[in-house]
């Protein structure tokens, strides 16, 4: 009998390994951002959304957008973000997944008085990370994505970090 309840109990734990190497497919995120400071002297409030699609268990790649906000002294501020690259995730275990990704693009942002808005263009650029905290095969909590956000809108560039939070849904398997 305990030879029995030994093999069956060694049965039941060989799929724990299989199951902690389960790669979505496509992963969407969204949630919660602010970039303090940011050149204006103010935290910008906003949200990030990203969509990674997984090519192999530590390999991705990622679509990243995000709109900033903050109004102060009468002068309103907006900023958005779109940026392309690679995920690199670390998925050993089951329920953590820490990554890192390098994202390039192109950013807007204005500033306006009233009526009267400035706005340009630039080149901007996400390196970072974050971690996952995987709350079922489809679901995960994003706990923290911390990104250096690079942009250029005049003859300097400016480096601001943004921080994010929020869910992911988690689609497929590979």
């Amino acid at each position: 009998m305990r030879k029995f309840i030994q093999l069956t109990a060694l049965l039941l734990l060989i799929p724990v390994p299989a199951m902690a190497q389960d790669t979505p497919k496509a992963e969407v995120f969204g949630g919660y951002s602010l970039i303090p400071d940011a050149g204006v002297e103010q935290i910008l409030h906003g949200w990030n959304a990203s969509v990674n699609g997984s090519i192999n268990d530590w390999l991705g790649i990622k679509a990243d957008v995000s709109g900033h906000y903050t109004t102060g002294n009468g002068v309103k501020v907006k900023l958005y973000t779109f940026a392309f690259g690679p995920q690199l995730s670390y998925r050993r275990n089951d329920k953590v997944v820490p990554f890192f990704h390098a994202l390039f693009g192109g950013g807007w942002a204005s500033a306006g008085f009233g009526d009267i808005e400035y706005s340009r263009s630039a080149f901007v650029m996400n390196i970072g990370g974050g971690l996952d905290l995987v709350a079922h095969r489809n679901f995960a909590v994003r706990l923290i994505q911390l990104d250096l956000l690079v942009t250029r809108f005049g003859p300097d560039a400016s480096f601001d970090p943004r921080i994010s939070a929020g869910i992911v849904f988690r689609f497929g398997s590979k």
